[in-house]
């Protein structure tokens, strides 16, 4: 047993041996690379200035900026184009530079590692021929919206039609979409606590105008995944897709992603999507049971605790499928039941002066991401202070509240029932 590192540098089998097709760490090794920053080495889709986030597609104009990626270029102008580049491309791309590498990971964690898995993915003999393309990130402080997706094409020999490719020529391959979860920004944090009094967030819209713009450029069946607030967009994404889109679609993973407000739960979209939607949590998950979660939920094991869970690097991999526990962590589902609690028991308005204040607060020292937080400590506490003494007392205590929650979460270990 080991970790999805492991599962990569030991799975040499392709993607077209049928002892071997796409299974859920497939969909955790595609939700991982979205956290690495390929906008400048791969083809891309750009965001419109409009406020709806469509997309307009930049498809015959790619000029690559490396000569390793002209023939594929070429290729491209000869055949109906899913304009990419090979992972093994962009890998060598990627370490062309030198210095540190501006992955998008959390600051909870080495931000090398996700450039070292991307390099080991691209070193794989089942992943390194897959194709990237359709690179969108965005981020908007007005807006207070973070995005980012990207699609692979796998090279798993399947026509367009998704019927097995069996002697005729292969003209595409399985488009596995994957949308990226929360980076180091105070911004997309914020986005997402802003789901406790929004709904649809800026980010959900625009994950659902991405797989409506790649599902008009390319046919073929649709895989779609996430981890953390990327697998809340994957199921949002699918669940407002049209019929004829969601046809196409073979499975949506939600990799410790966030929920859903009662009411949407409940909804005919929501409910119509749940038979392809596998959500799949660590014991001790925080981020995934933020939010109504009334399907059942895979629970994996986690060599880390506490909120370390969360960074999906720690999760056991047994073979092709993940080593999973009976049930969620005692603590787990206790701060389920807090937060859902807690969120009942205010208005909306409440929810949005509480969430305003706590990042009113982590801003106060001028930090624009977690990590500037982090590393501001204890300088920035002065600052910090003098916010919370600006709120009003009940915000205060609305706010001093969920912090409590948020903090008795992530410092448990895995108790269990």
């Amino acid at each position: 047993m080991g970790n999805v590192f492991d599962y990569v540098k030991a799975e040499s089998r392709p993607f077209t041996d049928p002892d071997a097709p796409f299974n859920e760490v497939d969909a955790l090794v595609f939700a991982s690379l979205a956290y690495e920053d390929v906008a400048g080495i791969s083809p891309t889709l750009t965001l419109d200035e409009d406020k709806e986030v469509s997309f307009a597609a930049r498809l015959r104009t790619f000029e690559p900026r490396h000569p390793r990626l002209w023939l594929a270029w070429l290729k491209g102008l000869v055949r109906e184009p899913f304009d990419s580049v090979t992972l093994a491309e962009a890998n060598d791309r990627l370490h062309e530079a030198d210095g540190p590498h501006d992955v998008q990971m959390v600051g909870l964690t080495d931000p090398e590692e996700t450039h070292s898995f991307f390099q080991a993915v691209a070193d794989s003999p089942r992943f390194a021929d897959t194709r990237l393309g359709a690179v969108v990130e965005h981020v908007n402080p007005g807006e207070q919206t973070q995005f980012a997706a990207m699609t692979f094409m796998l090279p798993d020999g399947r026509r367009f039609d998704g019927r097995p490719n069996g002697k005729e020529p292969t003209r595409g391959g399985t488009l596995v979409i994957a949308f990226r979860g929360t980076d180091d920004s105070l911004i997309g944090w914020k986005e997402d606590f802003n789901m406790a009094f929004q709904y649809p967030v800026p980010a959900q819209r625009a994950a659902s105008a991405y797989l409506d713009m790649v599902a008009r450029l390319w046919r073929g069946d649709i895989v779609l995944t996430g981890h953390s607030k990327g697998g809340n967009l994957a199921v949002y994404a699918a669940m407002n897709a049209t019929e004829q889109v969601q046809r196409r679609i073979r499975h949506v993973y939600s990799l410790d992603g966030p929920g859903f407000p009662p009411n949407i739960v409940t909804s005919r979209q929501y409910l119509d999507i749940q038979p392809k939607v596998t959500k799949i949590v660590p014991s001790s998950s925080i981020v995934g049971q933020i939010f109504e979660t009334p399907e059942p939920c895979r629970v994996v094991t986690s060599d880390s605790d506490g909120i370390m869970q969360h960074f999906s690097f720690s999760w056991q991999v047994d073979g092709d499928h993940f080593a999973t526990e009976p049930d969620l962590a005692s603590s787990s589902q206790l701060f389920n039941e807090s937060l859902n609690a807690w969120m009942r028991g205010l208005t909306v308005e409440q929810r949005e002066r509480a969430v305003d204040a706590l990042f009113a607060v982590l801003h106060a020292d001028g930090a624009t991401t977690f990590s500037e937080v982090i590393a501001g400590f204890p300088g920035s506490v002065p600052a910090m202070i003098g916010s919370m003494l600006g709120l009003s007392p009940q915000d205060r205590r609305h706010l001093l509240e969920a912090v409590l929650i948020l903090v008795k979460a992530a410092t448990a270990r895995n108790g269990r029932k």
